[in-house]
């Protein structure tokens, strides 16, 4: 970019070199869409040493007239799709159903999902037409944000005409979440913000067959929003008194983990013996981004030394898979 930082292109490249240098290396390959010209060139440029190894491929088109191609390509190999669309109009739902319907099931989908700015076509509803040509383009505005997230389930929530800004943009995600996730997807959206207190400027929509991804995906939205609010509360600059240590994300940090602890014995009370990696798989799917890895070794420690779960193997040390046995 014009500011010196990395785009995701290249950061992808340099990626795969590190993942070709592991002990059990993985051969990555990378496929990049470009519709502008210029920018192609300039992708072309940027990636050329990765593009003669046959590591890159960059193509120059519209990616819904790509897919075909880019499924070809890939055959039944597993795959990983970041789709980054310039605006929320360039991505239609039949462009997504190839992909969702693959039989790989190493397939996941990161999708950026410009809500502010579909909504914005959306409210084009309400405008009142006073030509036959401003009549149309908005009927065509309609059909267009239906095409986008795969259905018209949105329509009687916006001819209300009276919800708040963000709901009718939660409304738009929610249903194109929804859709999504009719083709054996497990489906969840972060919010970026620049703040914790600001407004979404857009979701990223993750997209997986596999409950390994949601852990992980869990987890590091709980990383990324523990960052957000110490920022929000935390002054670096600043010298620190020690009763400014107690900040608002070691308060966050108490409440949820008491919160993370009352759970867990309740499933635990239900669910004997059960080890570390199930409980966090459990609480991943139900409390999406809510707890860390460090909030579950945390408690399960607790429990441990307060002799309420007992390993099998009997040690207080352990891993993610020793089976715990609760003690009432």
């Amino acid at each position: 970019y014009e500011d010196g930082s990395l785009g995701s292109p290249l950061m992808m490249a340099q990626l795969a070199d590190k993942c070709a240098a592991w002990k059990r290396p993985v051969n990555l390959q990378l496929i990049n869409v470009e519709n502008h010209p210029d920018h192609h060139r300039s992708l072309k440029y940027i990636t050329q040493s990765w593009e003669s190894k046959g590591i890159v491929s960059n193509l120059e088109g519209q990616f819904g007239d790509l897919v075909p191609t880019i499924l070809s390509m890939i055959q039944n190999n597993p795959a990983f799709f970041f789709i980054d669309p310039y605006g929320p109009t360039h991505v239609l739902f039949s462009h997504l159903l190839p992909i969702l319907r693959r039989e790989q099931k190493a397939t996941e989908l990161i999708i950026n999902f410009d809500a502010d700015g579909l909504r914005r076509i959306a409210d084009t509803m309400h405008s009142r037409a006073s030509t036959q040509q401003a009549l149309k383009a908005s009927l065509t505005n309609i059909e267009n944000v239906s095409e986008i997230i795969g259905s018209d389930l949105w329509k009687p929530h916006f001819k209300e005409g009276n919800l708040p800004t963000q709901e009718r943009e939660r409304i738009l995600l929610r249903i194109y979440m929804e859709n999504i996730a009719k083709y054996d997807h497990t489906v969840t959206a972060y919010p970026i913000r620049k703040s914790i207190r600001d407004s979404p400027k857009y979701f990223l929509i993750y997209c997986t067959r596999h409950p390994d991804g949601i852990i992980l995906m869990s987890n590091f939205i709980r990383e990324e929003e523990d960052k957000l609010l110490e920022e929000a509360t935390v002054d670096a600059s600043q010298p620190k008194f020690p009763s400014e240590e107690f900040n608002e994300l070691q308060q966050e940090i108490i409440r949820r983990r008491s919160e993370l602890s009352t759970l867990t014995l309740q499933h635990l009370r239900e669910n004997t013996p059960l080890t570390r990696r199930e409980i966090r798989k459990h609480f991943s799917f139900r409390r999406f981004g809510d707890f860390s890895d460090k909030d579950y070794n945390v408690i399960i420690k607790d429990f441990i030394d307060a002799g309420r779960l007992l390993p099998r193997h009997g040690k207080k040390r352990i891993n993610d898979d020793e089976p715990l046995t609760f003690v009432g």
